[in-house]
């Protein structure tokens, strides 16, 4: 299917578009007829969201979070730092935190029973695999430097108290998601240059020459050999270079593949794992995703997980770039890294709403025939780029609002928009941390690190000597507790569509659609430092609304939907329509088809009018005898993108749009009739 539809999404680079019928006009022959009847419902067949669309997802770094076992802090080691990797007070080694610490009892008021209070439904841990110990002037305490990919590293605990650790999850309906590395191990191999370059004689120092496991780790020849990625490298070296120095796994290679796919489906068949993370997907070669997430996905069907879930890290703040690594390298999904830039500008006042105007419409670059909408791991900080109120501070522009009232408003928008929200662990003490790296992984236990103990926070002092497990009521934890409630509530808020109102320097107002109950939320967000008067249109009128989070107090929109309420600085609201959506036919759709100025894709876009309604695109190639669903979209604007090489030239192609209303009526536009000329 997804072959099917990446030919689809492909058709023009340069096209031939039939419009009305006229004498000269070459396409206009034997148009077929728009589908009807069965075939006409199956292609109108409702938007879907991803089972990821309804998590609220908890990321933790175990080393860092709880310390149950202090005989595991050296991994069984004996010797100074730079063998055991083990230093409390450096920001750079293993500080002792473990499994047995993240699980706690099961019960509260620590441990996963916390995470599950604070409203989170899935838990993100960082690698837990065998790790070399040290490399250079660090320890693998974040997971990042596996030597063995089927083993728990011995600093984090047992397999039995890794087991312990999902069993409590599962029994607390949390979701288990692990992060996975298929890029590249641990630096072992040596080589004669660093430099990036054709393929170099490799050496293994005797020590370490069985040190990683699987066995067929150990084997040279499955690794790149090139030297160092770096910025002066050519741009191959992005997948054959060693990231870091670390050593980079030929994934192009059939042996490579099939083994990364049976090492990590032992860890869905052993443990249940509900889904995985990807670290850096953007340096893995582009066929490898392809074959490898349809057997990782055939093992957690086997092991009982049908809706396993699974995301990667590609590192791109622009959407239409990110989108290729769903489209193109068929990768499920990917974290959220455009909106992640726009959230913290916005809310730290450094931009307007209409960067998150324009990522919520890119998400039609991600195209889906199956009518499943892109819904990504959104976030505001994690491990890499700093911590959230870090990220906040580092957009705020102007005086006005303290840092404290910017990131709550900076979390509303996580929760109120689009997408599973994904909250970096310690945030929600307020935590801010002085940069990303090592200085946004700081302890929850007691610190030893000096530095940390006198760190500022958001929403409160310098933890000292103290445990941030017992700071109670901390405002951002609350908010946190608040919006999960208010999530877990009300649907529309995970699988609902979006309709963007109003989007200015400080207000951004966007309606969520629940179809099943055909009812109206309205989000409103003000991240200016003065109250905003807003007027917005909305599809319910003549309706009340019941303000169920935040400080603006609603009236009643009118005859034509209109609403007028004031936003009080710096602050969010969360409505709801009294009444349902009026039931309405829907407007028959008008395609367009369009060269795309941002990309080198073919747009075909859809007018619908104005009442909620989805829009699903089919195309049928001159000949066939079906019309074949391409993409499906309930969020205005209604499009999808075409590339151009995926149909042959002068090939017929064509194409419709089928608007649904909320109840089931469904209208069909015109046949248009495309010629890729590529």
């Amino acid at each position: 299917m997804r072959r099917f539809a990446n030919a689809i999404v492909a058709l023009v680079a340069a096209v031939a578009v039939a419009g009305p019928a006229s004498p000269s006009d070459s396409l206009s022959l034997a148009n077929p007829a728009p589908p009807r009847g069965a075939v006409l419902r199956e292609l109108a067949r409702p938007v879907e969201r991803p089972p990821l669309a309804s998590q609220r997802i908890y990321f933790v770094m175990p080393d860092r979070y709880a310390n149950g076992d202090p005989s595991n802090d050296r991994g069984g080691l004996t010797g100074p730092r730079d063998v055991t990797g083990y230093d409390p007070a450096d920001v750079g080694y293993y500080h002792g935190g473990d499994f047995a610490g993240l699980t706690g009892d099961c019960t509260g008021p620590r441990g996963l029973a916390r995470i599950k209070d604070l409203g989170f439904t899935s838990i993100w841990v960082t690698p837990p695999y065998r790790q070399k110990s040290v490399q250079g002037d660090s320890a693998g305490y974040h997971g990042y430097w596996a030597l063995g990919l089927d083993e728990i590293d011995p600093h984090l605990g047992t397999e039995a108290e890794f087991a312990a650790f999902v069993d409590c999850a599962h029994r607390l309906e949390l979701k288990v998601i692990l992060d996975v590395v298929v890029n590249h191990t641990a630096d072992v191999i040596q080589l004669p240059s660093y430099e990036y370059g054709p393929p170099k004689t490799p050496f293994v120092p005797p020590a370490e020459r069985g040190a990683k496991s699987p066995a067929w780790l150990n084997d040279t020849s499955n690794y790149h050999n090139r030297g160092n990625l770096d910025g002066n490298c050519p741009a191959e070296c992005v997948e054959l270079g060693d990231f870091a120095g670390l050593d980079d796994l030929a994934t192009e290679q059939a042996d490579v593949r099939a083994g990364l796919a049976e090492v990590f489906a032992g860890w869905v068949r052993r443990y249940r794992i509900d889904g995985f993370r990807v670290d850096t997907a953007r340096h893995v070669e582009p066929g490898f995703f392809a074959e490898w997430v349809p057997k990782i996905h055939a093992a957690a069907r086997e092991a009982g997980v049908p809706d396993f879930q699974l995301f990667g890290e590609a590192f791109v703040t622009n959407a239409i770039e990110l989108s290729s690594y769903v489209r193109d390298r068929s990768l499920p999904n990917v974290l959220d890294f455009p909106l992640q830039d726009a959230l913290a500008r916005f809310a730290g006042g450094s931009a307007g709403a209409a960067g998150i105007t324009t990522r919520l419409h890119d998400d039609d670059y991600f195209v889906s025939p199956t009518g499943v909408r892109h819904v990504p791991p959104t976030f505001l900080g994690n491990h890499d780029i700093g911590r959230a109120a870090r990220k906040v501070r580092e957009a705020t522009l102007g005086a006005g609002g303290s840092l404290l009232q910017k990131t709550l408003v900076a979390y509303d928008l996580l929760y109120l928009l689009r997408g599973a929200p994904v909250v970096y662990y310690g945030d929600e003490f307020g935590i801010l941390g002085r940069g990303g790296d090592k200085e946004a992984r700081q302890d929850l236990f007691p610190t030893q690190v000096a530095e940390w103990r006198n760190e500022e926070r958001v929403g409160g002092g310098p933890i000292g000597t103290g445990s941030s497990f017992d700071v109670a009521g901390h405002p951002i934890a609350e908010r946190l507790r608040a919006l999960g409630a208010l999530r877990a509530a009300h649907p529309a808020l995970s699988i609902g569509a979006t309709i963007v109102r109003r989007a200015t320097r400080s207000v951004l107002v966007v309606s969520r659609i629940d179809a099943a109950r055909r009812r109206e939320y309205l989000a409103l967000v003000n991240a200016g430092g003065s109250a905003a008067r807003v007027t917005v249109a909305t599809v319910t009128p003549r309706s009340a609304w019941t303000r169920l989070h935040g400080a603006a107090t609603p009236a009643s929109s009118t005859r034509t939907g209109a609403l007028t309420l004031t936003l009080p600085p710096f602050s969010s609201t969360w409505l709801e329509a009294a009444r349902a959506i009026p039931a309405a036919r829907p407007a028959r759709p008008r395609l367009t088809i369009a060269r795309d100025s941002l990309s080198d894709l073919v747009r075909a876009s859809a007018s619908a009018g104005s009442a909620p309604v989805s829009v699903a695109f089919a195309v049928r190639r001159a000949g066939a005898s079906r019309w074949a669903r391409i993409a499906a979209d309930d969020s205005p604007p209604y499009r999808t993108f075409l590339e151009p090489a995926r149909f042959r030239r002068g090939e017929r192609i064509h194409v419709v749009a089928i608007a649904r209303s909320l109840g089931g009526r469904t209208a069909v536009s015109t046949v248009r009739t495309f010629v890729p000329r590529r």
